[in-house]
């Protein structure tokens, strides 16, 4: 199956392009490019997500009880009618002598009409009333139930997701496997979003850090933020997070599965193997050489796990690299967003504008990277190239601010002059057109060589 553009796996996130800042949209291009890496992990599948409206209900009695009162009427023996008639359907032949006179006469005219009627029990009958003697109270009590939604219980199996993901200060991205590190927690929060099993993210350094821990939609999506926007700093300690991340999972009720992802770029000393049920993918990025120190450890890690994948430096150009299809989707994406906009809009609307053109412009440079300097590019990627810088210039411009309602304008100083003083002093004020801020910048570069000049002694 093709992989999606980079537009429609954003999507996946409830994410656009200009929702990102470009080293954000790295980290998904490595996701998408990285998803082989994942897909074959055994991560376990859940039930489907209850929606809102099919929550469990239970009957439980309320605390009020109704208090029922009603009229029992008895008939009295007698075969009088009362003076009173309801109307009633005749059900056999022996309610035919009593049906009303005037639909015998269909009888003659239309007999066919008057036994289908009769057929159909729709001929019509008078049900006289029997009379009867005055009401009689009767009075019960009824407990009244009611549905309440039944909320999950703390001891239901779960299943888990979970990530631990080195923020140490050695993943800062020096060689971007700080990029790659991310790609492949987003991969695997994305299958376990899919397999509708609990996330878990714990980042860690000497430390653990602050778990996220979610299910659905919404945990999808703090998981997925909090991935983009971790810091890195500090030192590496695995032993330590992999004892958490059991503890995490056990501390929240029976488990019918868990699959942990470990993401580091480098080893530190392992004691006793904290694992039990819980499968255990490693994955080490970077070009991290086994020599004497560090083989005793890795071959410890890789008896624990129950895969052991390596993600080597000369892997990341590939991992990486986005697609002609990724540089073409986002450029429509703008180009329809500049079609759309109205100009002037306002600032945060040409904020939105500016990101998404850094954004295409950053997919087009990375999909360039891996030809070279000097390489010749293709005609269409000079074509995008124009198109971008054209689309530069029709940015729209953002909603000016309002002028002060009073106290004139305000000088860089911070002094308020009368809206005349800048005429009648001949100088330019900070205003808001960009011809108005020129003249500014131009006045106060000659004021400043004017007194550089009368210090030198060449006045001009």
């Amino acid at each position: 199956m093709a992989s999606p553009d980079l537009v429609r796996y954003l999507a996946e996130f409830d994410l656009g392009l200009a929702d990102l800042r470009p080293d954000q949209v790295a980290m998904f291009v490595a996701a998408r490019n990285a998803q082989p890496y994942v897909d074959p992990l055994d991560v376990p599948v859940g039930p489907p997500f209850p929606e809102a409206s099919d929550a469990d209900l239970t009957q439980r009695e309320a605390d009020r009880v109704l208090e029922l009162t009603s009229h029992a009427d008895d008939p009295l023996e007698s075969h009088l009618p009362s003076d009173e008639m309801d109307v009633s359907l005749a059900r056999s032949v022996e309610d035919l002598p009593r049906v009303f006179p005037a639909q015998w006469l269909q009888e003659e005219v239309q007999p066919e009409l008057f036994y289908l009627k009769l057929a159909g029990r729709e001929l019509l009958t008078p049900e006289w009333r029997s009379p009867t003697q005055g009401a009689r109270d009767c009075h019960d009590q009824i407990h009244q139930r009611q549905l309440v939604p039944e909320q999950a219980s703390d001891q239901t199996p779960k299943l888990h997701a979970y990530v631990l993901l080195d923020t140490s200060r050695t993943m800062r991205d020096h060689d971007r496997r700080g990029i790659v590190a991310r790609g492949l927690a987003l991969a695997f929060f994305r299958k376990g979003y899919q397999n509708r099993v609990t996330l878990n993210l714990r980042p860690f350094t000497a430390d653990a850090g602050e778990l996220s821990s979610g299910i659905g939609k919404e945990g999808f999506h703090a998981v997925v933020r909090r991935v983009i926007e971790l810091p890195n700093s500090g030192q590496t300690r695995i032993q330590a997070a992999l004892e958490q991340a059991v503890a995490d999972i056990r501390a929240a009720g029976p488990c019918l599965g868990a699959s942990l992802m470990l993401i580091t770029d480098g080893i530190s000393r392992l004691g006793k193997n904290p694992l039990g049920e819980e499968k255990l993918n490693s994955f080490i990025v970077g070009d991290l050489l086994e020599d004497k120190s560090t083989a005793g450890t890795i071959a410890t890690l890789k008896e624990w796990s129950r895969t052991f994948h390596r993600v080597w430096k000369n892997r990341f150009a590939e991992i990486l690299a986005p697609t002609w299809p990724d540089c073409q989707a986002a450029n429509l994406l703008l180009q329809s967003a500049l079609k759309d906009a109205r100009d002037p809009v306002s600032t945060s609307e040409a904020e939105r504008l500016k990101r998404l053109l850094e954004n295409v412009r950053f997919l087009v440079q990375e999909y360039k990277r891996p030809m070279g300097k000097k390489a010749p590019l293709p005609p269409e990627v000079w074509a995008m190239e124009a198109e971008l810088s054209e689309a530069e210039q029709r940015l729209p411009r953002p909603v000016e601010p309002a002028p002060p309602a009073a106290g004139g304008q305000l000088q860089p100083s911070g002094r308020a002059l009368s809206p005349e003083a800048p005429r009648a002093r001949g100088q330019a004020v900070l205003g808001t057109s960009p011809s108005s801020l020129w003249e500014y910048v131009r006045q106060r570069i000659l004021r400043i060589w004017q007194r550089c000049a009368a210090w030198l002694g060449r006045r001009p």
